[in-house]
């Protein structure tokens, strides 16, 4: 059995579900109970209800013939990507090698993988049985907060991601939660640091999930999340250098632009959509439907570009 999130199993003909947009990638979920016990995951120690989620999404259960028939129907409905995520498994990468094997037997799809390695040498073992992209999250950037919600080092895992964009240029990922106890500063300065390694960013807003330890905490304010989206905008695409950004007491305060030529950066709403992986929507990971867009999954229409650049330039002082 694998877990499919609702929108991907619609796409793959395995559920009837009407959505706004649909998945351009198909997400799978492999192995329940992880070794791990993040504080914000329902995968460690969650109830049965709780395992059925990550992020606002449902990830209901099937067979593996099921999804080896569904996949092919989703390249023929618009899917470009299979993205592959995993609990920590027991033994390690083994059975992930098998799966990633398993899935481009049957698919010519690029496929991101997200799971838990210890080193360079299972990252190239990975991308050797056909993933295109792997990734290790850091989810957490603040040293403190890291060591509470996730236990370990920091430094030691920013460490495995360096080492591993050098044994793998380009074909490296990582994901960020903004809203568990970082600054600005601190997100936009390790995002730095990563963009220049060549190792993609897929930025989330946390989300409080019931049965987890951190089911009572808050999203993070929209206008914090707005100001680092446009900074990691700014910086992969080349529009800005981090020596140029301005913080006060953490806070982003100036890109180093006036207020119009920001916003003529910005222009087009591409900054407030889903990042990632190429072909990554995650259409309502981080958003309820008719609730604040965090992650647009689409273009977003003209009015609610206008609207996200307007919060976010008002958010600035006046003088930036």
């Amino acid at each position: 059995m694998i877990r499919v999130s609702a929108g991907s199993a619609a796409c793959m003909g395995l559920k009837a579900t009407k959505m706004d947009v649909y998945p351009t990638t198909a997400y799978l979920l492999s192995g329940n109970r992880c070794l791990m016990n993040c504080a914000f995951c329902p995968q460690g120690v969650g109830d049965k209800e709780a395992l059925n989620r990550l992020g606002r999404v449902t990830w209901p259960e099937y067979s593996w013939s099921d999804v080896e028939t569904g996949l092919s129907r989703a390249e023929r409905n618009g899917v470009k990507r299979i993205c592959l995520q995993s609990v920590r498994y027991p033994d390690g990468v083994e059975s992930l090698l098998k799966l990633v094997a398993r899935i481009k037997n049957i698919s010519s799809l690029p496929l991101s993988m997200s799971a838990w390695i210890k080193d360079g040498r299972e990252a190239v073992q990975l991308v050797e049985a056909g993933a295109d992209k792997v990734s290790i999250s850091l989810d957490v950037v603040n040293h403190a907060a890291f060591k509470k919600i996730k236990g370990g080092d920091l430094q030691e895992r920013i460490n495995l991601i360096f080492d591993c964009a050098e044994k793998l240029p380009g074909r490296m990922s990582t994901h960020i939660i903004c809203g568990l106890g970082e600054n600005e500063r601190e997100v936009l300065s390790i995002i730095d640091r990563l963009v220049k390694a060549r190792v993609t960013v897929a930025l989330f807003a946390f989300v409080p999930l019931k049965g987890t330890v951190l089911e009572n905490r808050d999203p993070p304010a929209l206008d914090s999340y707005r100001r680092v989206q446009a900074g990691y905008y700014l910086l992969r695409n080349n529009l800005a250098d981090f020596s140029t950004f301005r913080f006060d007491h953490g806070r982003l305060v100036s890109y180093g632009y006036s207020s119009s030529e920001l916003s003529e950066l910005l222009s087009g709403g591409v900054a407030f959509r889903t990042s990632g992986c190429p072909s990554c929507n995650r259409p309502f990971y981080n958003e309820r439907p008719g609730g604040i867009i965090y992650n647009y999954h689409r273009n977003p229409k003209k009015h609610e570009e206008e609207k996200a650049r307007l919060e976010l330039i008002q958010s600035l002082p006046v003088h930036s």
